[in-house]
Order: structure tokens, then C-alpha cells, then sequence
């Protein structure tokens, strides 16, 4: 009797559905980081593995290094994730390559994120000062394939002014999901 193959995954559902790497991505993305400050963010990650998934990122073309500088004998990279033209994501093609469960694990990771964000705005205290900054909502919408494109090129119309940072201006995630209704 033959073992069932397990389906290929893509590339970068590989790079991208790992928990270790998805928190990397997510503290870089809109940023120009270092690994220093990516140590700070995600203190409980070793910075022996820290460095491993941030190597993996860049060799698979997800994350850039703009600079380098030699800091007490070692070199320190400053990393970023162009959010206007980002290759951090799961195009159509590879994610009709995908099992149904990596899209339940991509889908779990995003959550988890966006729930350890949530939390750590709530344990500093900071969520009742911020609230102009906060929100959830869902809305259903009534789209053919034509419609849902033409909504999703006019959102990145919309926030393609605010990918980059700029003096006084704070950074907020925002997250939106499009499913099909049942």
C-alpha cells in the first residue's frame, strides 16, 4: 500500500506560513527595521533562530536589506517589505496550490497576530487613549469578480499615501478579509 502524498507547497506559502517568520513580517512591514530592533520586538524568539527565518525571508525575496553598518566588530542590517508592491503575500496561482489546511493555518496565523497586537495595546494600557486609531467592523458586500477587483485596486489607491512613515504619523495594522458568503 502506497503512503498518501502530501500536495507541494508553494514557495511562499512556505516562507509565509510559518509562525516565526509571519511575526517578522509583520513588524517589518510599513517599517525600515534592524535585526537589533526586531530582537527588541520579539523578545521571546532566540536571536540564533531570529536570524535564521530573517535570512530565510530575505533569500526568498520577501525581505530587503536598504543598508548595512558595522556595529562593535559585527555587521547590522536595516531590513523593510516594500507594502506598496510587497511580495508578502500568496498570489492566486500559489494559493490554488495550496490544501485547504495550509489556508486554515495562514488564516490562524493572521488572527493570532492581529490578537498578540491586540493585547499588547490593551495590557500597556494604551487602548482607551487610541481609540480614535481603533476599530473592527464587517460588512457584507455584493460583487461579481469584475467588482471585487476594481474594490480592491481602488483600496490600494486609497492607501498607498499612508504605507510610508512620516513625522508625526503613527503606525496602526490594518487588516481586512474578503471570504465568499456561504
Amino acid at each position: 500500500m502506497t503512503e498518501p502524498s502530501t500536495p507541494p507547497t508553494t514557495p511562499m506559502a512556505d516562507l509565509l506560513l510559518h509562525p516565526i517568520r509571519w511575526r517578522v513580517v509583520q513588524r517589518v512591514l510599513g517599517r525600515e527595521v534592524t535585526t537589533t530592533d526586531l530582537k527588541h520586538d520579539l523578545p521571546d524568539i532566540p536571536a540564533t533562530t531570529l536570524y535564521r527565518h530573517v535570512a530565510a525571508l530575505i533569500e526568498g525575496g520577501i525581505l530587503t536589506v536598504v543598508r548595512e553598518r558595522r556595529v562593535r566588530g559585527a555587521i547590522e542590517r536595516t531590513l523593510t517589505l516594500d507594502q506598496a508592491t510587497t511580495s508578502a503575500r500568496i498570489e492566486v496561482d500559489e494559493a490554488r496550490a495550496m490544501t485547504p489546511d495550509q489556508h486554515r493555518r495562514g488564516l490562524l496565523l493572521l488572527l493570532t497576530q492581529l490578537t498578540a497586537d491586540f493585547d499588547r495595546l490593551v495590557e500597556r494600557g494604551d487602548l482607551d487613549s487610541r481609540l480614535e486609531q481603533f476599530g473592527y467592523s464587517q460588512a457584507s458586500l455584493y460583487v461579481d469578480s469584475a467588482d471585487l477587483d476594481s474594490l480592491r485596486e481602488g483600496i490600494k489607491a486609497l492607501i498607498e499615501p499612508y504605507l510610508q512613515a512620516a513625522p508625526g504619523k503613527d503606525r496602526i495594522t490594518w487588516s481586512m478579509f474578503s471570504l465568499p458568503d456561504t
